[in-house]
């Protein structure tokens, strides 16, 4: 149902399908039951021109709401959030707000050093990044814990994306980041949720989001190469 009374009827979003700042956004939209469409790019392809001409930097996710439009998973969220006081996805009073949107910042902060752990060049890179990643962590495990809980804001809105990341990159690199991170083994199989809300954010996925993100690393990271290359060698030699 499209709540025409409150946004104009033509509600469109950009992004790519594994990016976790475009999953939170269309985790929001599924949240608010806002009809929109979806445009799907190609992540190894030139920006196409119908993104350009609402956002030049092509920076995903975009959304367009009639000829205008606003970037970035946390001003596009926090927007949302305001329009539909109802679904209660911020707090009320000011000081809550606050404390959600440190915890969003936060999660922020996890997810820059886990590009750079997709990006190492070598073991070495690899070791130093995940040792980074798993201090960044600590401050949010108590968010993280409190996943399973079916209360829904925007601080679970950012965790769903961040849990389902983790626990793919721990089975593409055969459980290297749980053997450093033992928190990650708790977290539960995001793809197979079957109670809303979890359902709602788990329909969003790609049927094929682990194939596509080990596609990625193999071109983002020499080290993750290396390590695809020896996995190949095995099985051949089987």
């Amino acid at each position: 149902m499209n709540k025409s009374h409150l946004l104009p009827p033509r509600i469109e979003l950009f992004g790519y399908g594994i990016c976790p700042y475009v999953m939170r956004v269309r985790y929001v939209l599924a949240l608010l039951d806002l009809d929109h469409h979806y445009v799907e790019l190609d992540i190894y392809k030139a920006k196409p021109a119908a993104l350009l001409r609402y956002n030049p930097l092509g920076r995903v996710p975009t959304l367009v709401v009639d000829n205008d439009s606003i970037c970035d998973s946390t001003v596009i969220a926090l927007w949302l959030a305001q329009v539909y006081r109802e679904y209660k996805l911020l707090p009320v009073d000011a000081w809550s707000q606050a404390k959600v949107m440190n915890d969003m910042a936060a999660i922020d902060f996890v997810h820059s050093k886990i590009s750079t752990l997709m990006g190492a060049a070598d073991q070495a890179a690899f070791t130093a990044s995940l040792d980074a990643l798993s201090e960044s962590l600590q401050a949010i495990l108590p968010v993280l814990n409190a996943l399973n809980s079916n209360q829904v804001s925007l601080t679970h809105v950012w965790v769903m994306p961040l849990a389902l990341l983790l626990k793919t990159l721990d089975q593409l690199f055969d459980g290297q980041l749980s053997d450093a991170i033992a928190a990650i083994r708790s977290l539960p199989n995001l793809q197979l949720a079957a109670q809303s809300p979890s359902a709602k954010f788990s329909a969003l996925l790609p049927v094929d989001y682990a194939q596509q993100l080990s596609v990625m690393l193999s071109k983002r990271s020499r080290y993750y190469a290396e390590l695809l290359d020896i996995t190949m060698q095995k099985e051949c030699a089987v």
